[in-house]
């Protein structure tokens, strides 16, 4: 698997002007975003999904990129090949391979009520751990359980389920189907179905911690 994550502006300035690769898909849902921050974020994500693609894939030529009726990126016309993109905090993160894939990136630095938002997607004894730590401590922890919720979600074709997410639990297993890891002010996770490669590769300095999803009645 490869996983990207750059700067906003950084995957633009080395970007072509996107009437040049955009499918009709992906242009329909840029002109229906409502701003312009918001059309920048869409193609800075779409042009470094292509890059994913291409160099995790080996996918010769500029891949196209279609937009599923849930807002996915699907790549069109290659058998065996997945994305999935994640933005957050003027940062994109992408994950391309040849299993079904998700990616979640989440910063830090944004005020959040971490233990009022964990009764909405955190189930008990989770929601028990975050209370039992610093405010800082808890920030991080309550990211790295909603990063690798939402990125298991992904790679399985859902939308955010809070009632599912809430289920979600996560054991520590090198050969797991998640994996997390924090850079600098972001938490980061991806996931594959049904599990992940030996490999997360193409974000430098990760320590990624991988794990096995349960999923709890």
């Amino acid at each position: 698997m490869l996983c990207l994550l750059a700067a906003e502006p950084e995957v633009r300035a080395g970007m072509p002007a996107p009437t040049g690769w955009l499918t009709p898909s992906e242009a329909t849902r840029l002109r229906a975003l409502g701003s312009e921050a918001r059309r920048d974020t869409f193609l800075a994500g779409r042009w470094l999904a292509r890059r994913a693609v291409q160099g995790g894939l080996g996918v010769a030529g500029m891949p196209a990129l279609d937009v599923a009726d849930g807002g996915a990126c699907v790549v069109a016309g290659v058998a065996g090949a997945y994305v999935s993109i994640s933005h957050s905090a003027g940062f994109v993160a992408c994950a391309a391979g040849g299993l079904p894939v998700g990616i979640d990136v989440e910063s830090l630095a944004r005020p959040r009520d971490h233990l009022a938002l964990a009764e909405a997607v955190h189930g008990p004894a989770q929601r028990e751990q975050l209370a039992a730590l610093t405010p800082e401590a808890r920030a991080e922890a309550f990211l790295r359980w909603w990063t690798l919720k939402e990125a298991w979600l992904k790679a399985r074709g859902q939308g955010l389920d809070f009632a599912l997410m809430r289920g979600l639990s996560f054991d520590a297993d090198a050969l797991g189907d998640t994996a997390v890891t924090r850079i600098g002010e972001l938490v980061l996770a991806v996931a594959a179905d049904p599990g992940l490669p030996p490999r997360i590769d193409g974000v430098p300095g990760a320590a990624w911690q991988r794990s096995r999803t349960r999923v709890l009645a």
